[in-house]
């Protein structure tokens, strides 16, 4: 064999592989941070350009601010005619539909005309409309990407959802704002609007198959194990959860915030002065939403006793919700029905949130995995300690 003209494939050593890794590693290091640089020089862009659709001024200076997940949202400063004023960008999820941003703005103006005063105020458009709707990308790749802009809330930005034990004035706070919502938007008309999520009665039972399809997939991390290793006990769970058409008929339908948690809301002297990201809201059970905000709210994160629902929270809670809205006089307390079910209806919004965590880390890309896997360990613990203590959670509720 003539090996002059062939390529010599050698071995390579442990030191020149090592060599050649960290080489790669610095490359990686190198994109990412490229990519990140241009994703914001791309978004500035995209709300300068959008921003063109407002009359606001000029504007001065765009921050970014995190701790979502699915949307972005960003703080601006901008002059006009020699005053400086700052504004709530935010930049819509993938996917969402402009009948679902209609929906929620809908609501949020109607919310606030009728009450719930510590809700930012939509900026309307030249045209007149609540958002703005571009093109990202072109041919099979072009997909409607949508903006809005609202009124800067002050406050302060105390919690996050899994950073949720307040202080006991601020419990009762936050559910005079549960209550002032509800009751602000117990008369709303959609107008054929609506999220496209179904109700939660009706969500549940779509829920094992999707729960069997991902469990199919081939996945070798800590996130995909741990599912599996629970998995039948969470279709349990969602099949004991569902309440019959007979029960549900006796408890009111209203408007819900659905994403109602700590760090939904902004605080200043031990009271909640901003409740913010409507964009879950939908027409569902007011107790739904209720257990939602109880879930989020009074389960701790604190190690030794993650998973568990602090009762005495609860009722706080419970106790401030039903007050405010005796006082507002408007749409009722919760009623014998509601109260007698909200054990079931507790399980019910710690699935929902589950649910949370499984499609989020399966549709997901580079999610970090032991962060998601958290996620669902503390939810599976809330969902075994609600089972083992429902007569508990009957007792609470029964004592408002």
């Amino acid at each position: 064999m003539d090996t002059s003209r062939m390529l010599h494939l050698e071995e390579l050593s442990p030191d020149k592989l090592f060599a050649l890794y960290e080489q790669c590693k610095e490359l990686k290091n190198t994109a990412l941070g490229l990519c990140e640089f241009v994703d914001r020089a791309l978004v500035r862009g995209q709300i300068l350009d959008m921003l063109g659709e407002y009359d606001l001024g000029a504007v001065k200076d765009v921050f970014e601010i995190f701790g979502g997940y699915v949307n972005r949202s960003f703080g601006i400063y901008t002059e006009k005619n020699g005053g400086r004023k700052e504004y709530f960008v935010r930049k819509y999820k993938k996917g969402v539909t402009e009948k679902e941003i209609r929906f929620e703005h809908a609501l949020i103006e109607f919310s606030i005309d009728n009450g719930l005063s510590i809700a930012a105020r939509l900026i309307r458009a030249k045209n007149g409309e609540t958002y703005v709707k571009r093109t990202e990308g072109d041919g099979v790749n072009a997909r409607d990407i949508y903006f809005a802009v609202y009124q800067y809330l002050h406050g302060e930005d105390k919690y996050a959802w899994n950073n949720n034990e307040l202080t006991d004035g601020e419990y009762a706070s936050i559910a005079g704002v549960l209550a002032t919502f509800h009751n602000a938007s117990r008369n709303f008309d959609p107008m054929g609007l609506e999220r496209v999520e179904p109700k939660i009665m009706d969500f549940l039972p779509t829920l094992p198959k999707l729960y069997n399809e991902f469990a199919r997939r081939e996945c070798n991390t800590m996130f995909h194990r741990y599912y599996l290793e629970n998995l039948d006990e969470i279709i349990e769970v969602v099949e004991r959860s569902q309440l019959p058409a007979e029960i549900t008929s006796g408890m009111p339908c209203n408007p819900c915030h659905n994403d109602f948690h700590p760090g939904n809301l902004k605080y200043r002297d031990n009271e909640a002065v901003g409740l913010f990201d409507f964009d879950w809201s939908k027409i569902d059970l007011r107790l739904f939403d209720v257990c939602l905000a109880l879930t989020y709210c009074c389960s701790s994160w604190k190690e030794g006793r993650d998973g568990d629902l602090l009762l005495d929270k609860c009722a706080i809670f419970l106790k401030s919700y039903q007050d405010k809205l005796k006082e507002l006089g408007g749409l009722e307390p919760l009623n014998e029905v509601e109260i007698k079910h909200m054990p079931t209806m507790m399980a019910a919004a710690n699935i929902y949130l589950i649910n949370w965590d499984v499609t989020a880390y399966y549709r997901g890309t580079d999610l970090n995995d032991y962060e998601y896997t958290a996620y669902l360990q503390h939810n599976v613990r809330l969902m075994r300690w609600i089972e083992n203590n429902k007569e508990a959670i009957a007792r609470m509720a029964g004592s408002i």
